[in-house]
């Protein structure tokens, strides 16, 4: 029994030797990634100023290209609104021109055609009366009465064309 003692002992004391090595490497092991970790940190410290400044100033520029959209929307507004009055003005001038024109055309046509009107008339006249003056002796017209009954009376009247 002794030497199962002795060989428990060694076993367990070889176990305790390999448990002390695994803690020693996990602890050196824990070292180099903590001095890693804090390499790290420093530099994400030295990164975290610029990065903040870098921050401010696309917030910045973020805000400033938002009042630039608003006030090109503006713009674009406005400029849409003096097209439109000035299509709506452009309109309405040249129907007022339209007017105008046809009026100034109708007041010609109306002062060129009045002379031509009178002289039409005296025209007409004259040939009316030269008509008159050269035809021939007007015939009485012929009334023809036939008489089937008493009710129906037929007058018909040769019409001779009045120039």
């Amino acid at each position: 029994m002794d030497t199962l003692l002795i060989v428990a002992v060694v076993l367990i004391t070889l176990a305790i030797i390999v448990q002390a090595g695994m803690l020693v490497g996990m602890y050196l092991m824990s070292r180099r990634l903590t001095d890693k970790v804090n390499c790290l940190l420093d530099d994400s410290r030295t990164l975290i100023g610029p990065l903040q400044s870098v921050t401010i100033n696309l917030k910045t520029v973020a805000a400033e290209l938002s009042e630039v959209g608003k006030i090109a929307r503006d713009q674009a507004h406005a400029i849409e609104q003096t097209l439109n009055e000035t299509r709506e003005t452009i309109r309405v001038e040249v129907e007022d021109l339209r007017d105008r024109i046809v009026d100034t055309v109708e007041t010609a046509r109306e002062t060129m055609m009045r002379p031509v009107h009178h002289w039409s008339a005296v025209a007409k006249g004259v040939a009316e009366g030269l008509r008159f003056f050269f035809r021939r002796a007007p015939e009485e017209p012929v009334a023809v009465v036939k008489q089937e009954t008493p009710e129906s009376v037929v007058i018909v009247k040769q019409e001779t064309p009045a120039a």
